[in-house]
This record gives structure tokens, C-alpha cells and sequence, in this order.
């Protein structure tokens, strides 16, 4: 491998990893300062934070680089602050979400430490584009449902433009894993998508006469 491209991949091993430290800071603090969850799906970031979590498994368990996929479980603890915020902001937060939550962690821990057929697991791997793909789509439809947006972080949705783009170029040059390039593909065109959706929908401020 040249240099060149050694180089390229350790700036987008930095750069993704870094930015992904606060991808949904941006997002937890406008639905904060704006007190509403108006233009954002629940589903859609559950769907999310399942397939975040598959995905960190399976690059556990296939004993990956970490520096090629530590962004992960930067995302996996951004979105459950994000869902408990969420939650919190729809009166909807309350102790019994604790035994899904146990399940779903048991879930994870059993693809990352192989309990799981292989098979099973890669079955699995396989629907995280579906997944992905779905959380994203569910999020652009209900921007334009509602033609609000006022909740929605651009931020948020360019940093995870930037960072699929960049696991497009790494996945690619280091293992060319086609269930990873599949996802990251899918979830670079919707996130396009849903940034323009929006900037489209974001409620402009009156200007006073």
C-alpha cells in the first residue's frame, strides 16, 4: 500500500473518529434549546441505535482494526443519551425501558462474543443496510410529513454524511467487506436526502415589520 494512501486512510481514521466524539451532540442540544422533538422519529432512532449496535458487534467479533470502526461506540452512547432525551421531552422516559434495554444488551454482547451462530450473525450484518436504510428513510418522511424541521440538527446529518463517506474509502482499501460498503452507501445517499429535506423544512425566523 503507498503512502499516499496510507496517509489518506490515517486522516479519515482521525477525522470520522473525531467527529463522531459529538455527531448527535449538535442534535441532543437543539432539541434541548428548542424544547421539541418536532421532525424527528422515535422509530427512526431506534432503528438507528439497532443498527449501530449490530454493527459494532460484528466488527468486535470479526476482530477488526479499532481505529476502523471506534466511531461506533461513540454513536451507540450519543444515541442513547439522544433516545433518553427524546424520551424525557415526550414524558414518555420511565424505569421500564431498563428491560429492553438489558435484552438489547445482552443481544449485542452475544453477536460481539460469538454466542450466536456465525451464520446468524452475518444474516444479521446482512439486514443492517435494511435497517439503516429504513431509521434514515423514516426520518425524511417525517420531515416531509410534518414540513418542520426545527429539531433537526444539520450538523448531526453532514458529520454522518462525512463520516459514511469516509468508511466508504477506508472499508474499501482495507477489507473491501461488501455487507460494510453496502451500508455505509445506502446511508451516505439518505443522509443527502435528508439534509436537503431539512434545510428545506427549517422554520425561517419572521422578520419584524
Amino acid at each position: 500500500m503507498s503512502l499516499l494512501i496510507d496517509s489518506l486512510i490515517h486522516f479519515c481514521n482521525l477525522t470520522t473518529i473525531g467527529l463522531c466524539g459529538f455527531n448527535k451532540v449538535p442534535q441532543i442540544i437543539s432539541i434541548v434549546r428548542n424544547k421539541t422533538t418536532k421532525g424527528l422519529s422515535l422509530m427512526a432512532l431506534l432503528l438507528e441505535l439497532t443498527s449501530y449496535s449490530i454493527m459494532l458487534s460484528y466488527n468486535v467479533y470479526s476482530a477488526y482494526a479499532l481505529s476502523s470502526y471506534f466511531e461506533y461506540p461513540l454513536l451507540v452512547i450519543q444515541d442513547l443519551v439522544m433516545l433518553a432525551v427524546f424520551l424525557a421531552f415526550n414524558g414518555q422516559l420511565s424505569p421500564s425501558i431498563f428491560v429492553p434495554a438489558a435484552a438489547a444488551s445482552y443481544f449485542a454482547y452475544s453477536i460481539a462474543s460469538g454466542i450466536l451462530p456465525h451464520t446468524l450473525i452475518t444474516t444479521l450484518v446482512g439486514l443492517c443496510t435494511p435497517i439503516s436504510a429504513s431509521s434514515k428513510v423514516m426520518a425524511l418522511l417525517t420531515i416531509l410529513r410534518s414540513k418542520n424541521s426545527a429539531a433537526v440538527s444539520v450538523t448531526s446529518l453532514c458529520i454522518s454524511a462525512y463520516t459514511s463517506l469516509t468508511r466508504l474509502f477506508t472499508i474499501y482499501v482495507e477489507s473491501a467487506d461488501i455487507a460494510l460498503l453496502m451500508n455505509f452507501g445506502t446511508s451516505l445517499f439518505l443522509n443527502c436526502c435528508i439534509i436537503l429535506a431539512a434545510i428545506a423544512y427549517k422554520p425561517r425566523d419572521k422578520k419584524e415589520d
